[in-house]
């Protein structure tokens, strides 16, 4: 292993130089053009916004009639139903057939998805592909699906432009500072260009396909790309009515808005920034300054992003969320909605991350004057101050949280719903903020509907956070600052602010709730960027197991035969004569028993797996130790706990003799009456009786409805089971129960393997099993079966235990509704053996508690 690790790190070197020359500098650049954008934009919102005034945007918005509301609301209804039939013509030109109801999901839920995140081809097609996959459309019609659709809305977007420039030159020759003249000729020879691209479609009803070079091309039927076209400016007439509803009365007409609206999203599109935010903004504060107030636009186009962008993904996530329950599933066979409920841990991160992003903008932000007189009333100083510092700081938490959503994480999904109950509840005391309430109460909502779908068990932050993502919520906290630099531009600054501390001391709470945000997020980004690899559990190699059987051959430990198994990676002392086999989950490296091989190797191996874990950012742990290896565990700086006691027969004086033997004396008589004997298997023999032994092993799992153990447990698999002998028992001739038998060349000791038996089987089977499996290795020289661990046997109360020792206690008194310790150790004792102790030995006892749930998790087979 010595040299396999040298290869390793010179390979590993070697490849990070590679890496740095050439990817690491690549993965720079996407973060470094958004975060570049950002401050462009940002310093391009500030030029723009010297004459708005925060609280004349906010009268204005919540000035806003219910009527316009309404309207907007069935714009955007419009709109959509546009993009369905959209969808529905694109399905058509890529010959593919989609049911109505999945028609409808996967184009109003990709589409929602599209505009909030991003990268619409991207992230709507992938929405696609999920929804439409499911009845047989494949990932390529998808893609050209996306790209007709995507082509054809900016074919649309370029008709209204150039129809609304030849209607009223104005708006768009002010915005391009060109002359009247020069734009109407563009837009006529963009009308002509138009003409052109659908003259050279194909006929009426039949496309064509085309290859340049090796690049193959659909060009789409003329009557298709016509509807598309005409679709998409419906599309985008409804959506443009959406945002025109909430402007005031003012001289540009609907056809000139129109157009400055529709430049504005072909720009918004090329950005590819989420819904065009920011590129959008800026050209219609630009385009439309001169003729409306600015605050009643930037009113209206926050109203916009609210009814067009929000509230459908919200929709969207809860009809996803909907196909969770039964009546969707009627409407739809479960075949077809199977994989739909997949999407929806991708729109709760979205959502999840515009919750914290929310949070953080609200902490920003001054609560309304008149909410704060009433909670003056209501709560005291401390509550409100600490809610508004701490309700920023989980909005950060909720940006990094929403990451294991994204990965379905059973951890993530109980802390985002943790961190969103509180910050419900935290969003009243701060402001009276019931808009923020009721959005944090539907992503409650949504998560209570989906828990199932967050199944994986993992740790939370196992993995590193993408350099993207951590640029994301970068651009969240500057964003947040600017705005909270808006809302306060009037009040001075001074340092005095951050140590005022009253109800209507807005701007102090605000500017403390910011730095804790801040804080928080470079705290979390800078624990990720110094915070050492964490390292991943390898298998062991065909050499190394090799090498590995010898030392276990050669040495007197039989349960050191569960390295044969493959599921525990090596390392090895530096003769290679001894070896720790280990696992690893989390942060815990759970190194299984004591080294195996000569003691004097013992304490260097030790201290090189604890170096090895500690190098990693990991705890170190070895599982079932014995007691006369103690000292070298303490040596090591590690703290112990007893787990319970090993079971091992003494055979010389093993017999059926006594009245303490009268029980096994009445289930051999039993075993025998039912008609049961055994056969022993070697080695050699045991691959011709493989299909017996499994089809033993498989029905009384499923009696249990269980699974196969690993790590500490030996776990059925052809190959350990080839390197063990086999006690098998047949009743009446039929294979009814084995169990292997762990052993080395020195003949010193045997260890219960793999133990199954059939549901039908005699209830004295095991009994008679074991008895006769002892009184074999007897006869054949063995000196001490051991029969496994009693968990937490032998762990008694005492005055001045560790709260580690009094923790196994309470299990072993009170845990025998979850795991039969007691009677376990009871049928163990039937057999008269001497009781060994084991221990655990792992740094500190706090870190003992997690490593006892990583060691639970190693068992059920899962490795990280």
């Amino acid at each position: 292993m010595q040299r396999h690790e040298g290869e390793y790190r010179r390979k590993a070197l070697t490849a990070l130089r590679g890496t740095y020359r050439r990817i690491d500098y690549k993965r720079l650049v996407s973060p470094a053009l958004a975060l570049g954008i950002c401050v462009l934009l940002l310093v391009a919102i500030q030029h723009m916004s010297q004459g708005i005034n925060y609280h004349s945007v906010s009268r204005q918005l919540f000035a806003i009639a219910p009527d316009r509301w309404l309207i907007a609301l069935g714009a955007t209804a419009l709109s959509f139903v546009a993009l369905v039939a959209r969808d529905a013509i694109g399905l058509r030109h890529v010959a593919a057939k989609v049911p109505r109801p999945l028609l409808w999901v996967g184009a109003a839920t990709g589409s929602a998805l599209g505009n909030a995140a991003g990268f619409g081809a991207l992230t709507g097609g992938a929405v696609r592909c999920r929804v439409y996959g499911a009845v047989g459309v494949t990932p390529a019609q998808v893609g050209r699906l996306t790209v007709f659709t995507g082509v054809s809305l900016a074919l649309a977007l370029l008709l209204s432009s150039a129809l609304g420039a030849l209607w009223d030159t104005a708006p768009l020759a002010a915005m391009m500072h060109v002359g009247r003249a020069s734009l109407a000729i563009g837009s006529a020879l963009v009308l002509a260009l138009l003409a052109v691209i659908v003259a050279c479609c194909g006929t009426a009803t039949r496309q064509l396909r085309t290859r340049w070079r090796a690049l193959a091309f659909d060009i789409p039927s003329r009557a298709d790309l016509i509807w598309e076209i005409a679709l998409g400016v419906l599309d985008v007439v409804g959506a443009g009515a959406a945002l025109w509803v909430f402007l005031p009365q003012t001289d540009v007409s609907f056809v000139s808005f129109l157009t400055v609206y529709s430049a504005a999203l072909l720009l918004g599109m090329v950005g590819h920034t989420p819904g065009g935010v920011g590129i959008f903004e800026s050209v219609m504060v630009f385009a439309l300054g001169g003729d409306l107030s600015a605050p009643s636009l930037v009113a209206a186009l926050l109203a916009y992003r609210v009814v067009y962008f929000g509230l459908p993904l919200l929709l969207s996530a809860g009809v996803l969320a909907g196909f969770e329950g039964r009546a969707l599933r009627q409407r739809l066979p479960l075949r077809r909605v199977a994989g739909l409920a997949q999407l929806a841990p991708l729109f709760l991160c979205l959502i999840t991350f515009l919750a914290g992003s929310m949070l953080i903008v609200s902490g920003a932000t001054p609560a309304f004057g008149r909410r704060l007189a009433i909670l003056r009333h209501l709560v005291p100083l401390w509550a409100l101050e600490s809610s508004q510092l701490v309700s920023a700081v989980l909005g950060v938490l909720l940006l990094f949280v929403a990451r294991g959503l994204l990965r379905r994480l059973d951890a993530a999904w109980w802390l985002t719903l943790t961190l969103v109950a509180v910050s419900l509840v935290l969003s009243v005391i701060k402001g009276l903020a019931f808009v923020e309430a009721g959005i944090l109460a539907s992503l409650v909502v949504l998560l209570l509907c989906t828990r199932r779908r967050f199944s994986r068990r993992s740790s939370l932050f196992a993995e590193r956070f993408t350099l993207g993502w951590v640029m994301s919520v970068a651009i969240v906290i500057m964003c947040a600052a600017w705005i909270m630099f808006f809302a306060y531009r009037n009040v001075p600054y001074s340092n005095d602010l951050w140590w005022q501390f009253a109800f209507d001391e807005r701007a102090s709470r605000s500017l403390r709730a910011m730095l804790a945000a801040g804080l928080s997020a470079a705290a979390f980004a800078l624990w990720q960027l110094l915070r050492p690899a964490k390292g991943r559990f390898v298998h062991p190699s065909s050499e190394d197991l090799t090498d590995a059987v010898q030392i276990i051959r050669g040495q007197e430990r039989s349960d050191a035969g569960l390295a044969m198994m493959g599921d525990k990676s090596f390392l090895f002392s530096g003769s290679r004569q001894a070896f720790l086999m280990y696992a690893k989950h989390g942060r815990t490296w759970a190194a299984l028993h004591d080294p195996v091989g000569p003691r004097c190797e013992w304490a260097e191996l030790i201290n090189k797996f604890v170096a090895l874990a500690h190098a990693h950012g990991g705890r170190a742990a070895f599982y079932q130790v014995r007691a006369d290896s103690l000292p070298l565990y303490l040596d090591s700086g590690l703290t112990l706990m007893k787990l319970g006691e090993e079971a091992r027969v003494g055979l010389d004086a093993f017999d059926l003799n006594g009245p303490k033997r009268a029980a096994l004396r009445y289930s051999l008589r039993r075993a025998q009456r039912d008609g049961c004997t055994t056969e022993v298997v070697d080695a050699p023999d045991i691959p011709a009786y493989f299909e017996i032994l499994r089809d033993i092993s498989d029905r009384w799992l499923g009696s249990r409805a269980g699974r196969e153990k690993s790590f500490s447990v030996a776990a059925f698999s052809e190959a350990y089971l080839a390197a063990q002998s086999v006690m098998l028992v047949r009743q009446n001739g039929v294979p009814v129960a084995f169990t292997t038998f762990m052993t080395t060349d020195l003949n010193v000791e045997a260890t219960v393997g793999v133990m199954r038996h059939l549901p039908e089987a005699s209830p004295y089977v095991m009994d008679y099993l074991f008895i006769e499996l002892a009184m074999h290795l007897k006869s054949a020289g063995y000196r001490f079966l051991s029969l496994g661990m009693a968990p937490f046997s032998g762990v008694q109360p005492m005055p001045l235990s560790s709260p580690l020792h009094r923790l196994g206690s309470m299990v072993w008194k009170f845990g025998g509704r979850f795991y039969n310790f007691q009677g376990l150790r009871a049928f163990k004792g039937k057999f008269q053996p001497g009781w060994e102790p084991r221990y655990l030995a792992v740094s500190g006892w706090i870190g003992a508690l997690m490593t006892l749930v990583d060691l639970s998790i190693l068992a059920g087979g899962r490795r990280s």
